[in-house]
């Protein structure tokens, strides 16, 4: 993914919220398609969550997750 890192992905959604998934493949200029993909990963580990259709936030696992990508 065009900069797209699991850390990179969960520090946009811990900074901004809930974000639709077109605004994610926007600003990381890749597909929606593999935004998704990994999106559909993250939440599997319980990491990030569905709000509705395509818009996804940030667990409290997921930040957990994030600090220790961090470090």
């Amino acid at each position: 993914m065009n900069g797209c890192s699991d850390q990179a992905l969960l520090a946009m959604l811990a900074e901004r919220g809930s974000v639709e998934m077109a605004s994610l493949a926007s600003e990381f200029e890749t597909h929606p398609m593999t935004i998704t993909q990994r999106c559909y990963e993250l939440q599997s580990d319980g990491h990030v969550r569905q709000i509705a259709g395509g818009v996804y936030a940030i667990t409290d696992d997921g930040r957990a997750y994030l600090e220790t990508l961090e470090d």
